[in-house]
């Protein structure tokens, strides 16, 4: 391997934007590190949470797609390391959300078991399946911990979720809401949903988001309604 490429690779790996751009041609920008895990330079940059390299990179049409000899893509990197903002960047350059590395880790399966509590919130707002097996038979449920479990389950948040709906706040509402919680029941009262409080309350704009969200209209609270 050239001077140049490791120079590039420890630009990455150190978030020195500056050097990065020196260096970064069409030619090499997904380039592969032969000596190690073939990570390409959005590898590293995800990995180390180097929110800036990273966002040049992609700039600079950077392969989101690019499989290092575990079969992980940039995402993986970014997800099992808890790098929030980096995960959010990857999935806005259209960054596979169920990407599979080469023993059936998706991202999910790597933040839940990690404790990446923000990470499994934005990934299943991207429509990450829970779902997915590993090659050991395990989803992400399976393997999550204590932390990121609710998320996985709908419980995580779940009042504030509820409230915002109540109340109409629709930024709230939209920074909590996800498929695993979108039809979760209150745990006390009249076991409401989202639906229920949002439509008792008349807050039109707040069922409009509920059901693009999926929503389920017959759903029912403690009271059979």
């Amino acid at each position: 391997m050239d001077e140049i490429l490791k120079e590039l690779f420890e630009a990455c790996r150190n978030g020195d934007l500056v050097k990065v751009k020196n260096l970064i041609t069409p030619e090499n920008i997904n380039a592969q590190d032969l000596l190690g895990r073939k990570s390409t330079p959005l590898h590293f940059s995800s990995g180390f949470g180097r929110k800036d390299v990273v966002e040049y990179l992609l700039s600079q049409n950077a392969n989101v797609h690019m499989k290092d000899d575990g079969g992980l893509i940039p995402l993986h990197n970014a997800a099992s390391f808890g790098h929030a903002e980096v995960v959010q960047l990857l999935l806005n350059h259209h960054s596979d959300v169920n990407a599979l590395d080469s023993w059936n880790y998706s991202p999910l399966a790597e933040a839940a078991s990690k404790g990446k509590v923000d990470v499994c919130l934005i990934l299943i707002q991207h429509g990450a399946d829970p779902n997915l097996k590993n090659s050991d038979g395990k989803c992400a449920l399976d393997l999550a911990d204590s932390s990121t479990r609710p998320v996985l389950t709908g419980e995580y948040r779940k009042d504030e979720l509820l409230e915002a709906a109540r109340s109409g706040n629709e930024e709230k509402l939209l920074s909590l809401l996800t498929s695993t919680n979108v039809n979760c029941h209150a745990s006390d009262g009249r076991k409401s949903t989202p639906l229920h409080l949002a439509a008792g309350y008349n807050r039109l704009a707040i069922c409009k988001i509920l059901l693009e969200h999926g929503a389920d209209v017959l759903c029912k609270d403690k009271g059979g309604l």
